[in-house]
């Protein structure tokens, strides 16, 4: 009878210990499509934090809940989705921002996770970072932004030094003075 009676307990104190360290699933997440993991989560709130730290360094609540609607569409997805997206593929980060659920579960684990220690991101990847996300401000916001690189050595050569006004004005005048001559012929 003793040796029934430890057994007993001794499950007990097993299924007790258990249930504790097991997560629990809230219920109205249920039938989500995607579920997101602890791990993916705790990784995602890192990356998260350290791209928020970087391009957002001194960001109030006050100045977020007044940003215009560019401002916050740049910051949802430089500081949620692509650090997402990173994580667990663009696909499932589509079929989180399709779903209610999913998205609800995602919104859960992030701020379950919220707390998790980050270190800062390296120096030279947080400016390239930056200027990305200002050039994507930028054409949110309806300013072109040419992804083209620009020939700053040509720009910038001796040129531009012994000629302030540009290409074709002062120095070269009489290629003007000729262009001016050939409209006046052109007009008589």
């Amino acid at each position: 009878m003793l040796k029934k009676l430890f057994f007993s307990a001794s499950i007990l104190l097993l299924a007790s210990c258990a249930s504790q360290d097991m997560d629990t699933y809230p219920a109205e997440y249920a039938n989500a499509d995607y579920e997101l993991s602890n791990e993916d989560a705790q990784r995602w709130v890192v990356a998260s934090r350290q791209v928020e730290q970087c391009i957002y360094p001194n960001l109030t609540r006050i100045q977020q809940e007044h940003f215009s609607k560019e401002d916050a569409y740049i910051h949802s997805q430089y500081v949620y989705f692509y650090p997402l997206e990173d994580i667990i593929g663009a696909e499932y980060v589509k079929m989180i921002q399709k779903d209610e659920k999913s998205m609800g579960y995602a919104q859960y684990q992030f701020k379950k996770f919220k707390q998790t220690p980050f270190e800062p991101m390296p120096a030279a990847d947080c400016a390239t970072l930056r200027v990305k996300a200002r050039d994507d401000l930028k054409v949110v916001k309806g300013q072109y932004q040419s992804g083209m690189a620009i020939d700053e050595a040509k720009n910038t050569g001796s040129d531009s030094k012994k000629n302030p006004d540009g290409i074709a004005t002062n120095e070269n005048k009489f290629f003007f003075d000729i262009i001016k001559w050939g409209s006046a012929l052109l007009l008589l």
